[in-house]
Formats: structure tokens, sequence, C-alpha cells
């Protein structure tokens, strides 16, 4: 297995695990503050676990012909060679791309104004990590739109995780009452733009069967919305 995917996937379950752990804390009623570390090492561990398990059941499943696995990597195709159905997805994902880039570039400057303005015995360090990171993934998306808007598909895989870590942090910013509107738009834009670019993923490699991960992502993106609001 390629290290990229690997990684892509190691990622993958840590911020899942998170987000499923810091809900359950909070519904459960934990403050953001108090649950945070707490949630992240609990949700990392539980998170490669299940990874762990998955990988071992995915490799008998190869081994016994079950299933047949996709090399993004080498499977996707360029402009030319892309059938009507995935040039559309591309059409739709770029845009998404660009206005979650714009959108967490809006977020990083509000944060970073709110943080400037709270006392400095109260700032938070999490706020000011978190515009740093909106500021580097709204460059990074901002990028990869233009080369999704050239039908150049080759990033598509990072734009996904790229946006549904944004929508994590967003969800979180959310809890934390950090800048609360423009993170709700946030959790929203950037959770649009990963269900979309999992999808594109999707289409570019298999274009059959059904978009697991577009998914998995729409659920976690409903998760990092509803729970901080309704456990406020």
């Amino acid at each position: 297995m390629p290290v990229g995917r690997l990684v892509s996937w190691g990622l993958s379950a840590i911020l899942i695990g998170w987000v499923v752990v810091y809900n359950a804390m909070r519904v459960a009623g934990g403050t953001p503050a108090g649950v945070a570390l707490t949630s992240f090492i609990i949700g990392a561990i539980a998170g490669l676990v299940v990874l762990g398990i998955g990988m071992w059941m995915r490799g008998r499943l190869i081994d016994s012909g079950r299933i047949h696995p996709v090399d993004p990597e080498v499977e996707i195709p360029g402009p030319g060679q892309m059938n009507a159905g995935q040039l559309q997805v591309m059409r739709v994902v770029w845009p998404a791309t660009a206005v979650a880039a714009g959108v967490q570039l809006l977020a990083a400057v509000l944060m970073f104004l709110d943080w400037r303005g709270t006392p400095e015995f109260t700032r938070a360090t999490a706020e000011l990590i978190m515009a740093a990171w909106f500021i580097f993934a709204a460059i990074w998306m901002a990028w990869e739109a233009n080369n999704l808007r050239e039908m150049d598909a080759g990033g598509v895989d990072s734009v996904a995780l790229g946006a549904l870590l944004s929508t994590v942090l967003a969800g979180v910013a959310v809890a934390r009452e950090f800048s609360t509107t423009i993170a709700v738009v946030t959790v929203i834009v950037a959770g649009v733009a990963s269900v979309l670019a999992y999808l594109a993923v999707h289409r570019l490699t298999r274009d059959r069967g059904i978009p697991w991960m577009a998914g998995t992502a729409g659920v976690i993106a409903l998760a990092s919305l509803l729970i901080p609001l309704l456990t406020r």
C-alpha cells in the first residue's frame, strides 16, 4: 500500500475517533476545554485500533478474492480519459473547493481578530492554532481548486481529507464559541467540499458501488455541526 494513502487513512482514523469521543464526552456533560485533550488521546488510539482491524479484515477479503482494491494514485484519469459523469463531478467539486478556501480565509481573519480582542489572561491558544490552520488550508485549497478547475484531479483525495479536518476543527470552534457564526458557516461549507471531493475520488477511481467515504464525511460534518449546537 502506498505510504501516502496509509498516512491519509491514519489521519482520517484519528480524526474520526476524536470526533466520536469528543462529542460523546460533551453529550455526557464535559466542558469543551475539559474534554479536548482527553478525547483526542482516547479517540486517536481508538481510531487507529479500528483502522488496524479494518486493514486486517480488508487484507483477508483481498486474499480470498472477495474484493479487488483500486489504486487511486494510478487509476485517476486525465481530462481526456474522463467520462461524462466524472467531468460533471469535477465541475461541481472545484467551485465548492474554491468557496471553502474563501470561507476558511475569512474564518482565520475573524478568529485572529477575536483572539487579539480577548483579554490576554483569557486568550485561548487553541483559537490561534485554528486561525493558523485555516490560513494554511485556505491557501492549499485555493491552489487545488485551480488545479481541479483545469481537470487535474491528482490532489482531490487530499482536498477531501483537508476539508474534513477543517470541518471538525470548525465544529470544535463552535463548541468553544470561537467566532461562532463563521465557525458554523465553515463547518457547512468545508463539510460540503469534503463530501463532494470524496465523491469525486469514488467516481474517478471506481465509478461503481456505494461512495462510503463521502457518506462518512457527511455524517462527520453533520455531527460536527449539530452536537456542539445541541450541547451548548
